[in-house]
């Protein structure tokens, strides 16, 4: 055994090759700027730390909600804000750019779906499909008639989703003796995932998007993930106004909030120690004695742990 560990065995690497980094970047982005990107596990795994932004309508958390992320005027805010936060992210080299562009790709989202939708679900159209339908275009062709059809395509493929995770995984219903193999109905040439609605869209009547979702093609460097976290604090990435979307950032795997509660416990910490600072000058000048303070301060050192005890396990 001890052999095996530290010397190399003859033959045993076959004809594998160990790839550099900028080999393995290179595949990933031919994943990306091919489409292979949208839907896959690479998209939505917590490794893989890719930006997400979450959108909402202003009002969603009411008992009858009216508005929807599907609304031409909603659709346009969506559109733009993917804009400008793509911008802010290409500006800090933190997103993969396809070669046919230079930019980076467009996020997975509605707006991106609406996009293939207004140009017949062509996946080649993929590296210009941003200046193919611009945000302007996208708001003057979006009517009443576009925004029922492409509705009923979302309801389609989320019903198809719901039936492919609810153990009825094969393409196959049999009716009587009869077995009838079905294809995929959903007309999106890339891979949907219901992220893009919430949970109550396939039930309300009318069908309405109250919250909706933005993954984009991110590297998940510590530099990169901490540039990112900096440019939202900075307000570079765009949450909208609330008129009629409003949306929050993080990544896959929740980096933000964690920086956030990192700062916020430094800052807590900073307050303990002076009210600290200040209960002992006031011990001091109460007792006169040194050795009560300390012992006074010892005791409140000691509550901590029994805190701590109670907190957690009760």
């Amino acid at each position: 055994w001890k052999e095996l560990q530290t010397v190399v065995q003859p033959n045993w690497q076959g004809s594998r090759s160990v790839r550099a980094e900028g080999d393995v970047e290179e595949v990933v982005e031919d994943a990306i700027c091919s489409g292979e990107w949208y839907g896959s596990k690479d998209m939505t795994k917590a490794s893989e730390q890719n930006l997400v932004s979450i959108w909402k309508t202003n009002d969603a958390d009411e008992k009858n909600p009216e508005r929807s992320v599907l609304d031409a005027d909603a659709m346009y805010d969506l559109c733009m804000a993917e804009e400008n936060t793509l911008t802010a992210l290409q500006g800090g080299d933190f997103c993969y750019k396809c070669a046919a562009t230079g930019k980076c790709i467009e996020p997975y989202s509605l707006v991106l779906m609406a996009r293939f939708h207004l140009t017949g679900n062509d996946i080649s159209k993929l590296s210009t499909l941003a200046e193919t339908v611009t945000c302007n275009d996208l708001r003057t062709s979006w009517t009443p008639s576009v925004q029922r059809k492409f509705t009923i395509a979302l309801k389609i493929c989320v019903n198809w989703s719901i039936r492919m995770v609810s153990g009825s995984e094969d393409n196959t219903i049999t009716i009587q003796d009869t077995s009838i193999t079905i294809t995929n109905p959903c007309p999106f040439p890339i891979k949907f995932l219901p992220t893009v609605v919430d949970e109550l869209f396939p039930s309300m009547d009318p069908p309405i998007v109250r919250y909706s979702s933005s993954y984009y093609a991110t590297k998940n460097s510590e530099a990169d993930i901490t540039g990112m976290y900096e440019a939202n604090e900075n307000n570079a990435h765009d949450h909208s106004d609330n008129t009629p979307i409003s949306g929050v950032y993080d990544t896959t795997d929740e980096n933000f909030v964690t920086f956030y509660s990192d700062a916020i416990v430094g800052r807590d910490m900073a307050l303990a120690v002076g009210s600290a600072g200040v209960t002992i000058v006031a011990m001091v000048l109460h007792t006169q004695s040194p050795f009560l303070t300390l012992m006074g301060l010892f005791q409140i050192l000691l509550s901590f742990p029994l805190a701590y005890f109670v907190y957690y396990f009760i």
